[in-house]
């Protein structure tokens, strides 16, 4: 216990050695005197995580610390954690229960704050954060994205909520950063692939209700099984072998499901949800084809984002799904250009929820 009965009666020590946190801070001599005071049970709560210390890279306490953080989320409450929801089954979610699980979880409070300085960069009202808006967003997402990774190997059934829910923001905010990146010269975004695998595994439960099963290869290619033919100029030069033929087969898949989606249900939260999945859940082979960049993988990445420009007027997408697509089909040579013909409508806006086979 820190040595001021003041001082601990006020703000909790956390027994660092040879100095705790609270003295360090105010300035104080640090004794540990456990027998001094008598300590207090601790409240026990729902979804506690354990607190962690401020870093040297974290903003200075203060009043404009304070406040800054005050505005971001008041951004949130108000405005942003709705926006944020595939549907009005998880608009609850994101505006209601995140906000009150982050009392206990600093990784999801720093995602909150960083999400919500991103939507106010998208909304242009940046300057109310006092200086500069997208310094604020990396900041508090470097400090998500520490505290996300004390946070996971102590994840237990209380915290479980806590740190998924975390994970979904810190993904939602990756995402955001696709929009407006370099593309000249193109290179494929698989590091975000690879930042929303990473949990992947935590919302398999989820991928069971809202995708094909995982299991099932080519149950759904009729659309698309164009894209995994393979001429004899092609054949003498394209990577190939079973591994990478179920790859691809599967993210094919996972697409023609959400094609089905839109046919049935028009552009409704169901395909929206599957789409925001479709990172986690696409197998890491098919990743690791898109970082080695072979152009089938870009062909099949190209129907992805053009699935997202029919939700180009959600802040959460924008401009994303086109950008990519006119990079890669300014990427890719003459020979796949054949097989770019629905993400190219998609762009100009001729494309409807119908059969893209051509």
């Amino acid at each position: 216990m820190a040595s001021s009965p003041g001082l601990a009666a006020h703000h909790r020590c956390n027994e660092a050695k040879p100095v705790c946190h609270n003295c360090l801070r105010f300035g104080l001599p640090c004794v540990y005197d456990r027998d001094a005071f008598t300590r207090a049970p601790e409240k026990s709560t729902a979804a506690q995580v354990p607190p962690t210390e401020a870093e040297d890279d974290d903003p200075l306490e203060g009043r404009t610390r304070r406040v800054i953080e005050t505005k971001l989320m008041h951004q949130y409450l108000v405005e942003t954690g709705s926006s944020i929801a595939a549907d009005e089954h998880t608009r609850e979610l994101f505006a209601r229960v995140v906000p009150k699980l982050s009392f206990e979880s600093d990784a999801l409070l720093y995602s909150m704050y960083a999400i919500a300085a991103v939507h106010l960069q998208r909304l242009g009202r940046g300057e109310e954060l006092e200086g500069d808006d997208e310094d604020v967003a990396n900041r508090y997402s470097s400090m998500a994205i520490r505290e996300h990774n004390k946070e996971i190997p102590k994840m237990n059934r209380q915290t479980t909520d806590a740190v998924c829910l975390a994970s979904c923001l810190m993904r939602c905010i990756a995402r955001l950063q696709l929009e407006g990146r370099s593309m000249q010269p193109y290179t494929p975004p698989w590091q975000w692939l690879v930042l929303s695998q990473t949990s992947a595994s935590t919302f398999m439960e989820a991928w069971e209700k809202v995708g094909p099963d995982p299991g099932s290869v080519r149950r759904n290619l009729g659309r698309l099984k164009h894209l995994l033919h393979r001429p004899e100029e092609v054949r003498m030069a394209e990577p190939w072998d079973p591994e990478i033929e179920d790859a691809y087969a599967h993210t094919l898949d996972y697409i023609c499901t959400a094609i089905d989606l839109l046919d049935n249900e028009g552009p409704a939260g169901g395909v929206f949800r599957m789409l925001i999945m479709f990172p986690m859940l696409v197998g890491r082979r098919f990743v690791e084809e898109v970082k080695a960049g072979p152009s089938r993988a870009l062909v099949i990445l190209a129907h992805y984002f053009a699935l997202l420009v029919g939700f180009e007027d959600n802040w959460c997408i924008g401009s994303i799904g086109a950008d990519e697509v006119r990079a890669i089909i300014s990427a890719l040579p003459d020979q796949w250009q054949g097989l770019l013909t629905w993400p190219k409508k998609a762009i100009e806006k001729y494309w409807t929820y119908i059969n893209p086979s051509y």
